[in-house]
């Protein structure tokens, strides 16, 4: 198992750059969605409560959904 998770490291990110280059997406837009859906799930009834009560410090969360 250890191999697979070594190989999708490392081709991560020749993988990123192909996908960034199809659709135009960059890191600010990236950053800009991946907040604002997060924004949305924490304003959730539903949703809120149960991000809350797995993730206490929002921004490394943030920080390594957008790395």
């Amino acid at each position: 198992m250890a191999s697979i998770d070594t190989d999708i490291v490392s081709a991560r990110p020749q993988m990123t750059a192909e996908l960034m280059a199809r659709t135009g997406l960059d890191e600010e837009i990236l950053t800009r969605l991946v907040h604002r859906f997060y924004e949305k799930v924490r304003g959730d009834a539903v949703l809120g409560p149960i991000f809350g009560s797995r993730i206490s410090d929002w921004e490394p969360h943030l920080e390594k959904m957008v790395a």
